[in-house]
């Protein structure tokens, strides 16, 4: 109770840190005088009246120096408020961005199954073999592994690609983000009439996680 009580007064005082434990100290002897002369505790915070009307009568007395030293000490504190959530928030934000490295380094893919697999992936589009591609895709993008889709998808590079000519050389990384990694080619088609970059996403169980045409 008395403790409750001094805190609740100690608060709302506008003077320095040093100037607050001496009251405290002050306050703290002053009760327990009281309660050693007889009064309750109930009795003697009736005398004294509510916390803020005590902290109010300090706080007037106090001199613009001391609360000019109050208010430097409530600046750092805030601006050491926010250093403390800026030194939490900075593994949180770490953690969320993606973090890209080279997919051979990776100890979670095999480069060059990744590759074999986003080679595949361009195969069966050309050949329109949705449903082969939705075995080896993840739910999400098995939705979207349609004629309707892939058509509309194709026809932003014209009508008529005309026959596949080749593979350019391959862009592999691994992204890792949120604990989850992802390995994605980036992959040149050459066609008759067209060109096609593919980037291809796959997740750690080597499914289908995305496909995108520039």
């Amino acid at each position: 109770m008395k403790e409750k009580y001094i805190k609740q007064i100690i608060k709302l005082l506008t003077c320095s840190k040093k100037r607050r434990e001496e009251i405290k100290k002050q306050l703290s002897a002053d009760i327990d005088d009281a309660v050693g002369a007889g009064e309750t505790f109930e009795t003697i915070q009736t005398r004294m009246g509510k916390p803020k009307e005590i902290a109010d009568e300090f706080n007037q007395s106090f001199s613009d120096e001391e609360k000019k030293v109050f208010r430097k000490e409530r600046r750092r504190r805030r601006i050491l408020d926010v250093v403390v959530v800026i030194l939490i928030l900075i593994p949180v934000f770490w953690w969320m961005i993606p973090k890209n490295t080279w997919l051979k380094d990776s100890k979670v893919f095999d480069a060059d199954a990744v590759q074999a697999k986003a080679e595949e992936v361009v195969s069966l589009l050309d050949e329109s073999d949705y449903n082969a591609l939705k075995e080896i895709a993840d739910d999400k993008m098995a939705a979207i592994l349609n004629a309707k889709e892939m058509n509309q998808a194709k026809s932003n590079f014209g009508e008529d690609w005309g026959e596949f000519q080749n593979l350019g050389s391959p862009y592999l990384i691994e992204s890792t983000q949120r604990g989850q990694h992802t390995a994605i080619v980036q992959i040149n088609a050459s066609y008759e009439n067209t060109s096609v970059t593919y980037t291809i996403s796959f997740n750690e169980d080597m499914k289908l996680t995305g496909l995108w045409m520039k």
